[in-house]
């Protein structure tokens, strides 16, 4: 077994890349759209990748902004909470802008013709149902889609994503939970595809959902996106005929022989944005990587799902990409401009190339809301320390940039106690964190009992203790190993993730700016996994789990204003199949999980998000 050393991860590779772009909002009186340029803007080189998209020309920070900016015109204007009512349609096209393939006037769906409203397609009273967004639904729907700050919907889009070799034949899972008062159906649907290019969402697999319950849906085989490039009708969507959440658990280990999985909590359409930053971790093909059968090197890669018909999509890396993203062309220079159209559940999907490539800091924008995960097939973090731990699977679904706060509880998920694991670290029970920033000349402090253990891996890879403020500009990452809790501010937003040891993973930490912290979150874990939770509340409040309040003595302060808690959950009975849980806080709190086993673990957290729709890019 090799000594584990610190030193040993990521050595000789480039942590931090300058000059990539500043991202600004600016606020209009109806919506506020992310913006690319200002300070220290990277010149970019544009290629106009495929031939059927029309030219956008080579200023893209202006031109393409203010193509985006008409497109989403009507989106915004009429689809957000408080705006004015459209003036009645008596047939033909309304004099008034329209975004997407249809939208909802009144209690009636619209077709869109080009940007304006069209004719009529489905009036949604006559079955006792509502419009929401360009579907009928339920009035419970309708309400709870008003809020683009929540992880609570009825309509969700996600992927079954690549995994290695020996864990294709295990299966995907979503668990769903039903906070409301009636029982919801809750069904996977897949895209098929006509020969004009437009998209129906076909039903399959559903289950009732009791009130206050959760249940599991298993994906069918066959969706697994693989390769790089579009696949057309490669998205997965979870549609409820009533409010409810939803965990994706690939590689579930059901039947205990997973040894890659990953986890996500899914947000809903109406909490989806048009501006993302991906997070990975660099490729690097170690040994225990590279004798694992489709590991991929252990590559990293971002994926984007397209929710409206012809959206147009930009993929610009934060540093080279060697591999071909499509159309012919091989990588992509630093800051290189990929275009893509998706439709309705289309795929596109990236890959590195080569030892060392990163992706993150990847900006990825749209003209429309489009789903973003990122993360890495397999990998080590880059460590070749063995023993108890092995490689796996990295995966997180990526909050919009509009939604990014300025603070942040990095909550430690510390791993499996009974199984005496060997760090990948170095320091037993440590984490590795990385900070991303969004906008140029971000200042980052750290405060909190783990910031003294905190060890910056800065460009050569050579550990070094924290010095603060840490400087960041638009793009740039920087990676942190530690052992404990602790919190992270930035002058300007910022985004903050989590990797355990033994068990490698990609989790979200707890934005705490006001708004993001939730006062009653339903979820539901698996069997067959040692389950963790990272609670975070305000300081001397209370938290309860599944009606009982969790200690006070469990929690310790992470700084002036917040605590952090350990709160292990009792195991799943196989026989149960899922098994659900709530927590509640009248002063609001924030939720990581973890999952375990000897061989395989995912991790998530309930993202924490702000989006306003009278200045935000949101559908509601």
């Amino acid at each position: 077994m090799k000594t584990s050393s610190r030193n040993d991860i990521y050595s000789g590779r480039t942590m931090f890349r300058a000059g990539f772009i500043h991202v600004i909002r600016t606020a209009t009186t109806e919506r506020r759209v992310a913006q690319h340029g200002g300070d220290g803007v990277a010149q970019r080189a544009r290629r106009d990748h495929s031939p059927h998209i029309g030219s956008i020309g080579t200023g893209w920070a202006t031109g393409w902004l203010v193509a985006v900016a008409a497109g989403l015109a009507g989106l915004v204007c009429f689809a957000c909470s408080g705006s004015k009512s459209p003036p009645p349609i008596e047939g033909g096209v309304a004099p008034r802008q329209c975004s997407g393939s249809a939208l909802c006037v009144g209690a009636t769906i619209h077709m869109c013709q080009g940007d304006m409203i069209g004719d009529e397609i489905e009036d949604c009273a006559p079955s006792g149902q509502v419009c929401s967004l360009a579907r009928c639904t339920s009035p419970d729907c309708q309400m709870a889609e008003a809020n683009a700050s929540s992880v609570v919907g009825c309509l969700f889009y996600t992927l079954e994503a690549e995994t290695v070799g020996e864990d294709q034949a295990n299966p995907t899972s979503f668990l769903v939970s039903n906070p409301g008062g009636d029982a919801a159906t809750v069904e996977i649907q897949r895209p098929s595809v006509g020969a004009d290019g437009t998209t129906q969402w076909m039903g399959g697999t559903s289950t009732p959902v009791p009130s206050g319950q959760s249940g599991r849906l298993v994906l069918p085989g066959g969706a697994e996106v693989t390769g790089i490039g579009t696949r057309i009708g490669g998205a997965v969507r979870i549609s409820s005929d009533r409010p409810v959440t939803v965990v994706e658990i690939e590689g579930d280990d059901v039947a205990q022989n997973a040894t890659s999985t990953g986890g996500t909590m899914i947000l809903p359409l109406q909490s989806l944005g048009i501006s993302y930053l991906s997070v990975t971790y660099p490729e690097m093909a170690t040994p225990a990587i590279a004798n694992i059968p489709g590991s991929r090197g252990g590559a990293a890669r971002v994926m984007v799902i397209g929710t409206q018909q012809g959206t147009t999509i930009h993929f610009l890396p934060f540093g080279a990409v060697s591999a071909a993203p499509g159309d012919g062309f091989g990588g992509l220079a630093a800051g290189e401009d990929y275009p893509v159209v998706l439709n309705d559940g289309d795929v596109f999907q990236i890959y590195s190339g080569a030892d060392g490539e990163d992706l993150t800091g990847s900006l990825v924008t749209a003209g429309q809301p489009i789903a973003v995960f990122s993360g890495n097939i397999s990998t080590t973090y880059g460590s070749q320390v063995t023993g108890i731990n092995s490689p796996d699977m990295a995966h997180e679904q990526m909050p919009p940039i509009a939604t990014w706060s300025q603070t942040y509880v990095a909550a430690s998920l510390t791993p499996q106690s009974n199984i005496d694991c060997t760090s990948f670290f170095g320091t037993s029970g440590a984490s590795i964190w990385r900070v991303l920033a969004a906008t140029n000349g971000t200042s980052v402090t750290f405060e909190g009992p783990g910031v003294d253990t905190l060890q910056l891996l800065p460009a050569g890879g050579v550990a070094a203790p924290l010095e603060q403020p840490l400087a960041l500009d638009a793009g740039q990452a920087a990676s942190l190993i530690g052992v404990g809790s602790f919190t992270v501010a930035g002058t300007y937003p910022i985004l903050v993730t989590q990797g355990m040891d033994c068990e490698p993973s990609l989790s979200l930490a707890i934005a705490v700016d006001a708004g993001t912290l939730v006062k009653s979150l339903p979820f539901a874990v698996l069997p067959n996994f040692d389950q963790l939770l990272g609670i975070v509340r305000p300081q001397s409040t209370e938290v309860d789990l599944d009606g009982s309040a969790i200690p006070d003595g469990a929690f310790q302060s992470v700084g002036e204003m917040f605590e952090v808690a350990e709160v292990p959950l009792g195991a799943c009975p196989p026989n149960q199949g899922v098994c659900p849980h709530v927590l509640t806080g009248a002063a609001g709190f924030g939720m990581t999980l973890r999952g375990m086993d000897v061989q395989s673990s995912y991790a998530l957290t309930a993202p924490g998000l702000r989006c306003d729709p009278g200045n935000e890019v949101c559908l509601n």
